[in-house]
């Protein structure tokens, strides 16, 4: 068997991908042989993995290539279904359409957006919805606020939002966050009072590096720039620190100068540089990036990374992975090696967009645009037209089949394909010369840790699991409050997370709690024969990134056990099993 190999060097550090299985291993500075890319014999494949990265070898050998590749090859329009099913689901609303900024590059202006004003009976109406029947499963809900305009000239729309998103969540046992960027130009203090002490908020501002950089792009009506403004802003804030948002343009492509910059800001929680939507043959277009250049800036910003990391400082590179980071994600996807993507873009899968009359778009940029409307909320979804999206796969795209990197990259974003070519299935040619290279340098980039930082590399496959869990739920506070809604006792989400946060003992910390509503409860080993109590919470026996998972009985009768289980990225619905089949393959140990 053959495999595509590529050979490659950034950071002074060469290393080998895979392609066909998405795997990588660090090369000796001493090993011969060449950069690029050409074909080896499994055999050549893994005798260089031996030599090189042994540790790294042992892991790669313990699943087969031919398994991976098999694995890779079975995957249909059924598996991209299934997985846009569960996880993580967002809601796109535009609270409003209007904006106190006239920013150089907006996009507001676009035809097809509109002016008309949502709601709150539509905003509530998409969010049950959404819920309700969109993705009844969903392991946690996020509704975003940032739309087309400025979000604090609705302020009390965005309140009633947030308070209506709060007590569907205590209904529903599952986290809904809500999350809005802001230009923070238009705040009060009793403003700033609510938006940071309110939880249930994740709040971004709009930055683009420093006061020229930024005062050349965000400017008021009148020209004058918001940097100072922003500044401001971030200051007000005591409790609750912002993720900064960055448009980088043709104009600004020193990515390591304006994260270096914008890091040192007062209140700041995470960066995230994303390139400019813009195909207009404007200054501003897309096609004036100089690629070259580009990854030049970004081999100073991993450099800069390792710097800090040598000094002990983990802050700076938590900062670019913990947000929106198109780099970031890189980085991120490229720690979990050997997975397969399959689409790039969650739009019309686990995101869309509803707007003021319920109508459904795959996508926030593109709200009113009639090619990415899927349905409407209180009419139903266009399986049909919904399936383009679902399946856009990377083998549906044929300048995508045969790129090196196509496991990594998933394909082309949807938006930025159909406003440069008009087809959503067309990827961009300049932006898939960067990404290759990207994705080579962050390959580098984690190598590099892994052979000089051994203890920080740890830290960082530690964080890398961190974030993947924020996309959750957290199983203990679902088991916790879904068992006391059994018991007609409804808590509030915000109060059980608190207070299980608290605790490094999951099982004890949900004890603890219980016995503020029953001093009686406790922990326990079952047995077949045994009396089983319900309601009740069964702790999984098997354990998976030190996530506990969780059931909840519902009921017990004739040795038959009916539950509701919380895997690791979505909620079930109810279930029924035998009690000795649950005994021995589920759970023995149970709260009540």
């Amino acid at each position: 068997m053959k495999l595509k190999v590529s050979v490659f060097e950034y950071l002074n550090q060469k290393d080998m991908y895979i392609q066909d299985v998405n795997y990588y291993f660090g090369i000796r500075d001493n090993f011969d042989i060449k950069l690029g890319d050409y074909e080896l014999s499994e055999e050549e494949v893994l005798n260089i993995a031996k030599e090189n990265d042994p540790e790294e070898y042992e892991i790669f050998v313990n699943t087969s290539i031919e398994e991976r590749i098999n694995k890779i090859n079975t995957y249909s329009i059924d598996d991209i279904k299934e997985q846009s099913s569960y996880g993580q689901f967002t809601l796109c609303l535009h609270p409003s359409r209007k904006c106190n900024l006239n920013c150089k590059y907006c996009f507001r202006e676009s035809e097809y957006l509109g002016d008309e004003q949502l709601t709150f009976e539509v905003a509530k109406d998409a969010i049950d919805f959404l819920v309700d029947k969109y993705a009844p499963f969903a392991s946690k809900y996020v509704v975003d606020l940032s739309g087309s305009g400025e979000p604090l000239l609705q302020i009390d729309l965005v309140k009633q939002i947030v308070e209506y998103c709060k007590k569907k969540r205590n209904e529903i046992c599952k986290n809904i966050e809500v999350m809005f960027c802001t230009n923070l130009t238009l705040l009060t203090p009793e403003i700033v009072k609510y938006l940071d002490n309110e939880p249930a908020i994740i709040l971004g501002t709009s930055i683009d590096g420093d006061q020229i950089t930024n005062d050349n792009n965000r400017t008021y009506a009148n020209g004058k720039g918001t940097y100072d403004d922003i500044i401001k802003g971030l200051k007000m804030f005591k409790n609750k620190k912002l993720g900064l948002a960055v448009t980088v343009t043709p104009l600004n492509q020193d990515v390591d100068l304006i994260y270096d910059y914008l890091y040192h800001l007062p209140n700041v929680d995470c960066v995230s540089m994303k390139y400019i939507r813009s195909y207009d043959g404007s200054r501003y277009d897309f096609d004036n990036f100089e690629v070259e250049y580009l990854i030049s800036r970004y081999k100073k910003l991993c450099q800069n990374i390792l710097n800090e990391i040598q000094k002990g400082n983990f802050d700076y590179f938590k900062k670019l992975l913990q947000g929106g980071d198109y780099f970031g994600g890189l980085i991120y996807n490229n720690l979990f090696k050997g997975t397969y993507k399959i689409y790039r873009c969650d739009a019309g899968k686990s995101r869309i967009t509803v707007d003021n009359i319920g109508d459904i778009f795959a996508c926030s940029v593109m709200y009113g645009n009639k090619d990415f409307r899927i349905g409407n909320m209180y009419t139903g979804i266009n399986k049909d037209i919904q399936s383009k999206f679902e399946c856009s796969s990377i083998e549906s795209v044929i300048n995508c089949r045969n790129c090196s990197i196509k496991s990594i990259c998933g394909g082309e974003c949807y938006v930025n394909a159909f406003m440069k070519n008009n087809d959503i299935y067309e990827p961009i040619n300049k932006m898939c010369e960067l990404k290759i290279e990207l994705n080579k340098l962050s390959m580098s980039l984690i190598n590099q840790m892994k052979n000089k930082f051994c203890l920080i590399y740890n830290q960082l496959i530690d964080f890398a699991f961190e974030v993947s869990r924020y996309e959750i739920t957290p199983p203990e506070v679902w088991g916790t409050m879904e068992y006391l809604k059994l018991r007609n006792i409804v808590v509030s989400y915000t109060e059980v997370d608190s207070y299980l946060k608290k605790h490094d003992n999951v099982i004890q910390g949900i004890l603890n709690y219980l016995n503020k509503y029953d001093d009686s409860i406790s922990l326990y080993r079952i047995y077949l024969g045994n009396n089983i109590k319900f309601p009740s919470i069964a702790v999984l026996n098997k354990i998976k990134n030190n996530l506990l998972k969780f059931i909840v009985i519902i009921n017990v009768e004739k040795d038959m056990i009916t539950y509701k289980e919380y895997t690791f990225n979505s909620v079930t619905d109810i279930k029924m099993t035998s009690l000795r089949y649950f005994i021995n393959n589920l759970s023995d140990i149970i709260i009540y």
